[in-house]
């Protein structure tokens, strides 16, 4: 039940991104909140932008090994430019039925318009920040994008605190 209010967090959340133009958007206020250095907090999670472009699998592997799941938020605070970002988003294990790097299905989608197209039957991977409204696209996973990770964020318990991580998630 989590996934899904993230994912319906994540979809409102783009939507509100691509509704306004970047000059339009007021600068988000980052909260260390109890994150991890270089991370930050948002409802109940971290979030670190990964500026080295890697493949879609590099990216994924990257996150895994720091514990952390992909998923999609705080590009504009360090990408002004917006560029093509990966999200965690994939159809490699089955054609046509997209899945979030952590095993959850996509429970709303967001694709520019007439994607995915599965170009040359070679784009199995999915970025954001695709054309004019900014929106998803597949493409090959081998290109070098930027990255968003998450993790849940630190919680105290017991008087210490705890990183709830949640590496494979069960839908």
């Amino acid at each position: 039940h989590v996934h899904v209010i993230m994912l319906l967090f994540l979809f409102f959340f783009a939507l509100a991104l691509a509704a306004v133009s970047p000059a339009d958007v007021p600068a988000l206020k980052l909260q260390r909140g109890n994150c991890p250095p270089f991370w930050f907090s948002f409802e109940g999670r971290c979030y670190k932008y990964v500026s080295t472009r890697l493949t879609w699998a590099e990216a994924e592997l990257y996150c895994v090994l720091e514990e952390e799941n992909f998923v999609k938020s705080l590009i504009m605070n360090f990408d002004p430019a917006q560029g093509w970002t990966w999200i965690g988003l994939s159809d490699i294990h089955k054609e046509g039925s997209w899945m979030w790097s952590d095993g959850c299905p996509v429970k709303f989608v967001y694709w520019d318009a007439g994607e995915p197209t599965n170009g040359g039957e070679i784009e199995h991977c999915g970025h954001f920040n695709f054309g004019t409204e900014l929106k998803w696209n597949d493409i090959k996973c081998s290109n070098l994008f930027t990255s968003i990770c998450a993790s849940h964020s630190l919680v105290t318990v017991n008087k210490k605190q705890t990183l709830m991580i949640n590496t494979i998630n069960k839908s």
